[in-house]
């Protein structure tokens, strides 16, 4: 799950070109994203997407199930906020269900593409 390609890396995650080795968490969220949207546009629900690259929130995981992911994971987020973490994007994740009018997860993967 780590990017080696950094051109395409987000920007405002400035990244010392001497440092070698696989990146992850926020700088590869952005490309993360899209690779999700292009696989589901592509795929639909032929295929479970689980996303990952810069979870830190119940809003960034969301991001992720809206544009296609069925699962998300995280490790990045974890190391940096705790445990609790996975707690907080749950209860996060109801919150933001329930204002967009869903009643379970699963209404929402894809919604961007449909």
């Amino acid at each position: 799950n780590l990017c080696k390609d950094r051109s395409r890396i987000n920007p405002r995650d400035r990244i010392d070109s001497d440092i070698k080795g696989g990146l992850s968490g926020a700088p590869t969220q952005q490309l993360a994203n899209e690779l999700i949207s292009q696989t589901y546009r592509m795929y639909g629900d032929q295929l479970v997407i689980i996303g990952v690259g810069g979870i830190f929130s119940a809003a960034d995981a969301y991001e992720k199930i809206k544009r296609g992911a069925s699962l998300v994971q995280l490790i990045t987020g974890m190391i940096y906020e705790g445990p609790q973490l996975i707690g907080e994007i749950n209860i996060g994740l109801v919150k933001l269900l329930r204002e967009d009018g869903f009643n379970h997860v699963s209404e929402a993967i894809g919604i961007y593409h449909k």
